[in-house]
């Protein structure tokens, strides 16, 4: 049966705890060799870019392909993934993927974090107050004892309004008017923005913070200054040869001579071990989220399930022109 999933059914059929565990499970699938990925496949027009990346993931079965348009940035309607069943090459779903992959970003930092964080680390310093932010305090809250956020957003009236929300859940806010005052006594720091020039600084961050960047998927957006790079005794990225051409984070202080590539490390060496997490208490951390299609595969192919066992999803129909 081919489905079509738009965002709605994809909020009834996965949950954070899904992702984290699709997210886990893809990765290690790469560390044993039963996954392929494309990295991040970039196309220009008039409007914008079309951006495209693939995954096959044998051990589920499955393989998919998601294509993005930046001229619908922040809506489902320019962002699907196609979900095929490797045996036979059919088309199992068509999956709006917007919520799916702010589930699948908000995942792999949580995956990261419980690997490189300090286990007592419960001060989240978070930079953003948009839906990324949002998965990614949800993610880390499961993977780590948070209870106190200090937050940093640029529209003061959005970041009340999400300082609300959270507060709701339990945790302690700090709503702070800079991202120096947000990173103070943070163990754990987050950007989730879309910045073209640094927003946080090396000589901000306290010994033993471990860093997730999340905005700069693009070499003309930029989060991390070189100090931030330069202290980590480990920096870790999804997807290594991507962040060659996207992560600005890594481009700059490479030029710089600061570090290598051979110093930037896969998430999948990581969940092995063939890595070393966290070496020590003071240490500084970080993680660079590019955005691959093995989490979004891996999760879209829990979503497509769930949905065959609740009868949920539109129909499509069959190459053939029947009703799957």
């Amino acid at each position: 049966m081919t489905l079509f999933l738009d965002e709605r059914a994809v909020g009834e059929l996965v949950t954070m705890d899904d992702a984290l565990a699709a997210v886990e499970a893809g990765f290690t699938a790469r560390a044993r060799g039963v996954v392929d990925n494309l990295p991040r496949a970039i196309l220009h027009h008039s409007g914008g870019t079309v951006r495209i990346t693939a995954a096959v993931i044998e051990d589920q079965s499955y393989y998919g392909v998601k294509v993005s348009s930046s001229a619908v940035f922040g809506s489902g309607a320019g962002r699907l993934l196609s979900l095929y069943a490797i045996a036979t090459g059919r088309l199992c779903a068509v999956i709006q993927v917007f919520g799916l992959g702010a589930l699948r970003t908000g995942a792999v930092s949580g995956v990261t974090t419980r690997l490189l964080a300090r286990p007592d680390a419960d001060v989240l310093g978070l930079v953003g107050t948009g839906r990324q932010a949002r998965t990614q305090l949800e993610a880390i809250r499961r993977v780590r004892p948070i209870h106190t956020v200090r937050l940093f957003g640029r529209d003061p009236a959005r970041r009340a309004r999400f300082a609300e929300e959270v507060r709701g859940e339990g945790l302690v806010v700090h709503e702070c008017a800079t991202v120096e005052e947000a990173v103070a006594g943070a163990t754990v720091v987050v950007t989730a923005t879309a910045a073209t020039e640094p927003v946080l600084a090396g000589d901000w961050l306290n010994p033993g913070t471990h860093v997730n960047a999340i905005g700069s998927n693009d070499p003309s957006r930029r989060e991390l200054d070189s100090a931030v790079v330069s202290r980590a005794e480990l920096i870790v990225t999804d997807e290594p040869a991507q962040a060659r051409y996207e992560a600005a984070d890594l481009i700059h202080p490479v030029a710089e001579g600061l570090i290598g590539w051979e110093d930037v490390r896969g998430l999948d060496e990581l969940l092995t071990g063939a890595v070393a997490g966290r070496r020590s208490a003071d240490g500084i951390t970080v993680f660079e989220s590019l955005g691959t299609a093995i989490g979004d595969v891996a999760l879209a192919a829990r979503a497509y399930e769930t949905a065959l066992d609740r009868g949920i999803g539109q129909r499509l129909p069959d190459l053939s022109g029947e009703v799957s």
